[in-house]
């Protein structure tokens, strides 16, 4: 079964034409358009990419395969950080990652816990903000479970959307309405 971005059952012939589109893509991006049809970046210039639960399968994936994974997406968004400013006080160094939390499941958690050792170990001070919307009602149990796994400096750039913000463009408002770090030094 093969969904497309809008969650319907493409038909069986289009199926192989898809593949074939996906095989022709060159694997850097930015041919490939986010979700957003745009790079963005918040107001503070953290880049910004869209995770979308519903859309993972990290038990189709070797272990090698993931980390590969991870470190591609992570060092794309390191490739869109602008550039350098006269003053490096306002040099921008950390990313920005929203995560819809639709279609959440329990058996991710491992995945979970080696994406956030490999970006805790490989890409220390990277993160800037980690914004949770969609986030299901028994997800503060799991967040209780998720949360020792984190230092401090990775705890407090995790930030939880009210209700209301249920699409990215309101997770972008909401995150522009944070005071974010967004340098090694700041």
């Amino acid at each position: 079964m093969i969904l497309n971005d809008d969650e319907q059952l493409l038909p069986p012939d289009s199926k192989t034409k898809k593949r074939k589109q996906q095989q022709q893509v060159p694997l850097d991006p930015p041919y490939n358009s986010p979700p957003l049809q745009s790079w963005r970046t918040t107001k503070h210039g953290l880049p910004i990419t869209y995770f979308r639960c519903w859309r993972w399968a990290p038990e189709l994936a070797s272990e090698e395969e993931s980390e590969k994974h991870l470190a591609y997406h992570i060092h794309h968004l390191l490739r869109r950080i602008p550039t350098r400013k006269k003053n490096k006080k306002d040099d921008v160094s950390r990313i920005c990652v929203i995560f819809d939390m639709r279609g959440f499941q329990s058996s991710m958690l491992p995945h979970i816990h080696k994406c956030i050792n490999i970006l805790r170990c490989q890409y220390p001070g990277r993160a800037g903000a980690m914004c949770f919307i969609n986030v299901p009602i028994y997800f503060t149990t799991v967040w209780k479970i998720i949360s020792p796994w984190l230092d401090d400096e990775i705890r407090s750039k995790v930030f939880f959307a009210e209700r209301g913000v249920d699409d990215v463009e309101k997770a972008v408002v909401f995150l522009n309405g944070l005071k974010l770090k967004t340098g090694l030094l700041v």
